[in-house]
């Protein structure tokens, strides 16, 4: 890969830096008693569905009703 080596060196940083901001919040939430954790874990599974959901468009949806046929 021809790229110079401030570039690679800034990734490789960048890398290292988000590496250690997962590791400390792995180590504090494992750090936390059952219940505290169990709280978070419901609330990000809330999160995560309602983040899902978001972006998605719902159709409008209407009743039509069929008229009935006239009567002789």
């Amino acid at each position: 890969m021809d790229a110079d080596d401030f570039v690679v060196c800034n990734l490789a940083d960048q890398i290292t830096a988000s590496t250690n901001v997962a590791d400390t919040m792995r180590d504090r939430f494992n750090s936390l008693p059952q219940d505290e954790r169990e709280e978070i874990e419901e609330a990000s599974a809330v999160l995560r569905k309602v983040r899902a959901t978001r972006d998605h468009k719902l159709l409008p949806l209407t009743v039509i009703r069929k008229e009935a046929p006239d009567a002789c």
